[in-house]
């Protein structure tokens, strides 16, 4: 994983030292890398490209950024899972593809992961810049006064507001002879994926082979996000899941262990804040106390694993120390929704806290590994949301009502169409409402976030579920259940100690939410102030 920072300018001078915006960049994206950091300008006709990479190193071999060539110049963040790679640096790969296609839209369109990138065509004077298909990394640009900055962070710094999120499905193109950005949709071009679609069908036959097909996607998901981590700095686990306990992370834990060599060490990274507005403690939230008992569940279903479970308390105190610099890195994502979701990310991936022993005993520990897996996903492909099953609420009340002996075999084919337009928005809105806030908060402590719910492969399959085994409605009893089929997959692996548990919304569970006092009243859609 790496810090992409890149700035054009028409002057022939490297003024970068007292340019706030780049400098206020520059800060931020170090962080995103320690193993290694460089500056290099690129002079032409045209002007001076300055380009500030910093790199953690997670795949071998360890390679400097940016990657040059005597045509390209390539800035990279991500990790790549296409097989071809094999022992190769994803980065340096790129740069093989480009000299061999000579076409941006096809390296582009062949890239399977989570990435963002910059790529200088010296011969056509043009910068190529955006993000994958479904735009899992963060990655923003401004042109201010016919400088272009383009960045994995946006600055704290009165140009901020000049700064735009790059869309996912778009290509950018900056010509650095007319200072002009043309935006490039994939739909438009050949070699470059279209938008995942998820499939209006229905269906009620035989399902068995489909939660199969499931569970093998998406432990397929799993290992290649786990098997090839190469750090400069050897960690006791070389992997975390961010973990509520619910059944999202619990499936994560499992295929994790299932893929993983005996004697291996996972950390499960559960977070809980002190809540003076509720008087809550750490260890009476919801997510901590389904954390233990899952956790407990996983070791007593892998013996042969070590699940490190890691309690990260938060104090009222070190909230309001951290409140201002959450806040500024997921700008411009600015609701009270997007602080208390984004700051229990920011602490959990930091990994400070202690290590429970047993029922009685903890240590201190902080976990170092670097990479994270994360569940989201799973409710945007599955129907895992409360705005999902209401779409089904008023015929299951109307179904409770009567007597069981009413027949009520139906449901209005049109629930199912909303309910699909609905999952479609989700799933089309995830660079904006989740992706990007969460690498910032996450990347900050320098670790990488990996979303095993959002692989490729994975995606294909999950957007042609049937949408009544997503959501599923039964007609005898009015019951709704959310993400039905993932509830079957954890049954079928034998975790059924996990299969009905209810989603809550980690602000809700680690108690995140309305932190302060007075809040009480405040709801998640206001702005930050």
């Amino acid at each position: 994983m790496c810090g992409i920072l890149l700035r054009f300018s028409r002057s022939s001078n490297v003024e970068i030292d007292d340019d706030y915006t780049f400098q206020g960049a520059k800060q931020l994206v170090s962080e995103r890398g320690t193993d290694y950091q460089n500056l290099i300008h690129i002079s032409s006709n045209n002007g001076v490209s300055s380009l500030y990479s910093s790199v953690l190193s997670i795949r071998s071999p360890f390679t400097q950024q940016p990657l040059q060539s005597e045509l390209y110049t390539v800035q990279f963040n991500g990790e790549l899972y296409n097989k071809e790679i094999k022992d190769k640096n994803d980065g340096h790969w790129i740069l093989e593809l480009l000299h061999d296609y000579n076409n941006i839209f096809k390296v582009i369109g062949t890239l399977e992961g989570e990435f963002a990138y910059t790529i200088l065509v010296h011969k056509e004077k043009k910068i190529y810049f955006g993000k994958d298909q479904l735009g899992k990394k963060s990655l923003a640009y401004a042109v201010i006064d016919g400088t272009l900055y383009i960045s994995s962070c946006i600055p704290d710094v009165p140009t901020r507001t000049c700064f735009h999120e790059c869309e996912n499905l778009s290509m950018y193109i900056f010509d650095m002879e007319t200072s002009e950005i043309t935006i490039s949709p994939f739909k438009d071009n050949e070699y470059l994926p279209n938008e995942y679609l998820v499939s209006d069908v229905r269906d009620i036959g035989i399902y068995q082979p489909l939660i199969s097909q499931i569970v093998e996607s998406l432990t397929g998901a799993v290992s290649t996000r786990t098997n090839n981590i190469h750090t400069l700095n050897p960690s006791i686990a070389k992997y975390a899941i961010l973990f509520s306990g619910g059944i999202d992370c619990s499936l994560l834990a499992s295929l994790a262990a299932t893929t993983s060599y005996p004697g291996a060490t996972i950390d499960l990274l559960n977070v809980s804040f002190y809540n003076p507005r509720t008087k809550t403690l750490p260890e009476n939230t919801p997510d901590r106390k389904l954390g233990i008992q899952n956790w407990e569940n996983l070791c007593r279903m892998y013996p042969h694993i070590r699940f490190q479970f890691i309690e990260v308390d938060v104090t009222y105190e070190e909230y309001m120390e951290h409140k201002e610099k959450v806040k500024q890195l997921i700008y411009p994502n600015n609701t009270e929704m997007d602080l208390s979701i984004a700051i229990a990310f920011y602490f959990a991936s930091r990994g400070k806290g202690s290590s429970r022993i047993n029922a009685d005993e903890k240590i201190p520990y902080e976990s170092t590994c670097k990479v994270l897996l994360s569940g989201l996903g799973a409710d945007e492909l599955f129907g895992g949301y409360t705005r999902h099953e209401r779409f089904f609420t008023p015929t299951s009340n109307i179904r409770k009502k009567h007597n069981k002996s009413t027949s009520f075999e139906t449901v209005d084919a049109n629930l199912y169409h909303l309910l699909q337009q609905e999952l479609q928005k989700d799933l089309s809105n995830l660079w904006i409402r989740n992706l990007s806030r969460d690498d910032k908060v996450i990347a900050c402590w320098s670790k990488e976030v990996r979303y095993p719910f959002l692989d490729t492969h994975f995606i294909n399959d999950a957007t042609s579920v049937p949408l009544n085994l997503k959501l599923h409605y039964d007609p005898q009893s009015g019951d709704i259940t959310r993400k039905w089929i993932l509830r079957q997959v954890a049954d079928q692996l034998d975790m059924g100690w996990v299969s009905n548990e209810a989603k809550r919304a980690i602000q809700f569970g680690a108690k995140s939410a309305k932190m302060e006092a007075g809040s009480g009243k405040m709801k998640g859609t206001d702005k930050l102030t």
